[in-house]
């Protein structure tokens, strides 16, 4: 079985039961217990399990595989999208993110005379080919889940680049105005994100208000602005309200 398959394979288990002893997981999956181990290590530093003595157990709320919700409300994602590119003017240099919302945003970017920062492989895949757009891959551990390179060498580039613009997605986003994102790195990657960007702006349907996820990488007054879809819950406009940070609704 092919690493990222088990790394699959161990999150199905895990969806069923709150945890799993290593061994049990090995005996399952037919491999060794050192390969389990190696595995779990590597999906912590994903952000996706966390390691007990002798266990692991997934971080509440994992998301679901990129291809499995691209298409997922893509009537919303498309307003969005539309909106977000609005704000891009030739000569920008923007920074993508990894989610599925960010990605319908490619398409309308195709010959511009911009440059693209991203570590997600389906945006680098839409617009390697483009002779308008230059686009930069944030090299890192490579994510099967998020189909992404994730990890700390994504962060560290990030602070050797200067971006005009900056979009990017999420889990969710609570009531106190706090971003929720259920991978820990993911997170640590977008606060550089924003660290890197003049302008960032948060790509988000109605279905992200609450959302899920444990790990929080900003509040929302962080970001330039939000993105959405339909009206957003009146505590959230309320606390942009207080902030004055920009709500463009699609």
């Amino acid at each position: 079985m092919l690493k990222a398959a088990r790394h699959d394979a161990i999150v199905e288990l895990l969806r069923d039961r709150p945890a799993m002893r290593t061994a049990d997981i090995a005996q399952k999956l037919h491999v060794s217990l050192a390969t389990v181990r190696r595995d779990s290590i590597a999906l912590e530093s994903q952000g996706v399990v966390e390691r007990s003595w002798g266990g692991i157990q997934l971080v509440t709320g994992v998301d679901d595989h990129f291809g499995d919700v691209m298409n997922h409300r893509s009537q919303a994602k498309d307003a969005i999208a539309r909106r977000a590119a609005e704000l891009v003017h030739d000569g920008d240099t923007v920074i993508m993110d990894i989610g599925t919302t960010v990605h319908h945003l490619t398409g309308l970017l195709a010959g511009r005379d911009i440059t693209v920062l991203t570590a997600s492989f389906p945006v680098f895949e839409a617009l390697r080919s483009d002779p308008d757009v230059t686009v930069v891959v944030l090299g890192g551990t490579w994510s099967e889940r998020y189909q992404c390179f994730d990890g700390q060498f994504v962060a560290d580039a990030l602070t050797h680049h200067q971006a005009d613009l900056a979009f990017l997605g999420c889990s969710g986003v609570a009531p106190n105005g706090r971003v929720r994102d259920t991978s820990r790195t993911q997170a640590h990657i977008k606060q550089a994100v924003v660290s890197a960007a003049s302008r960032s702006y948060l790509l988000a349907d109605s279905e992200k208000f609450p959302g899920t996820g444990a790990h929080s990488p900003f509040t929302i007054d962080e970001v330039t602005g939000i993105i959405t879809a339909g009206p957003s819950p009146a505590d959230i406009d309320a606390y942009c309200a207080s902030t004055g940070m920009e709500v463009i609704t699609a």
